[in-house]
């Protein structure tokens, strides 16, 4: 399935009137959003490279330079990329606007956490059974009382605590084109001579947005009821916006491991829900959805929600919706 997108026909073309300001952005996604909005004025700079995780990249020495040279920073937050959080306390001399800490649009937490935290409690005592067998027959029933007591230290490593605010909000382009209007305020405050710009760009990029959010919606309403499975539990925003129905996450973050317990688990639900696909990032390979499916008809779908094989640029944030959603409707579409 292929589905169009749409670019802002942005209104203002004119010569540039001042230098522009130095914006960094941290994801290729939002760095689309910001272009979105810059355009005819300057250009960001895009902080991870493409296929880094933003839950746990290192800076290099380049890195600190440009957030110690940026009068704006844009960052998707702390939900995300918590290590960002002090190096741009300390490098970035300019303002900063935290995305997911902007108002206006509603909010979504990580869907599974008490499924998946007591499967994984399961997996350490599998792998020490020796040790426990006394504990074999009631081990489900305390993984899951033991649940609310624990502070989850062991799955933390890679951004985000289970059971909190899913960070992937970008994944919305409704949500995106709320974030257009902050990031038109942020650079208008930043640059006032191109406020004006900065302000037409977000208005032809939110009604670009809208048109993509239809387009979307329509392509996907035919397997908006088909179960589907992801790597990892990401896409809460894209299927709340479309209605759609996913019936399991092989992990809760991208880089984590999923034990035996976990994979027997997801093995008999999808036996038994009808799950047609399982979306898989591509930076993390396919060898756990291959477990989960071996013996079964499921397919494996590449999804990427970050858009790593995609141009950077404006272009890359309406291309990554169109990718989602054409990978979704092809994988679900009735076989």
């Amino acid at each position: 399935m292929m589905i169009r997108y749409l670019l802002p026909l942005l209104l203002v073309a004119r010569p540039l009137a001042a230098e522009a300001p130095a914006v960094v952005a941290d994801i290729a996604p939002v760095h689309s959003l910001v272009a979105q909005v810059m355009e005819g004025v300057g250009t960001p700079e895009l902080l991870l490279p493409p296929g880094a995780s933003p839950h746990d990249f290192a800076l290099r020495p380049s890195d600190a330079a440009r957030l110690s040279g940026a009068d704006l920073v844009i960052w998707t937050g702390p939900a995300l990329a918590p290590w960002l959080a002090e190096p741009l306390e300390t490098l970035s001399g300019g303002e900063m606007l935290a995305l997911l800490e902007t108002e206006g649009w509603p909010r979504l937490a990580v869907e599974d956490a008490e499924e998946h935290d007591a499967h994984e409690e399961h997996d350490d005592h599998d792998h020490d059974e020796h040790a426990h067998q006394e504990h074999d027959h009631d081990h489900n029933e305390h993984a899951h009382d033991d649940h609310e007591d624990h502070e989850h230290e062991d799955h933390d490593d890679h951004g985000h605590a289970h059971g909190g605010e899913d960070p992937h909000a970008w994944l919305d382009p409704v949500v995106a084109a709320v974030w257009v209007g902050h990031i038109a305020d942020a650079l208008a405050a930043a640059d006032p001579e191109n406020a004006a710009t900065y302000r037409a760009n977000a208005d032809a990029a939110r009604d670009a947005l809208d048109a993509l959010t239809a387009e979307a919606a329509e392509a996907l309403a035919p397997v908006a009821t088909a179960p589907f499975a992801v790597s990892h539990d990401g896409y809460g925003y894209f299927v709340a916006r479309f209605g759609l129905t996913k019936s399991a996450a092989i992990t809760l973050t991208d880089g984590q491991r999923p034990g035996p317990a976990t994979i027997r688990a997801l093995r008999e639900q999808l036996a038994g829900d009808g799950t047609r696909c399982i979306l898989v990032d591509p930076a993390e390979g396919d060898d756990f959805a291959r477990l989960v499916t071996e013996g079964t008809d499921i397919v494996l779908t590449e999804a990427d929600p970050l858009g790593a094989a995609l141009s950077i640029g404006p272009e890359l944030y309406p291309a990554l919706v169109a990718h989602l959603a054409g990978a979704l409707g092809d994988c679900l579409a009735p076989r």
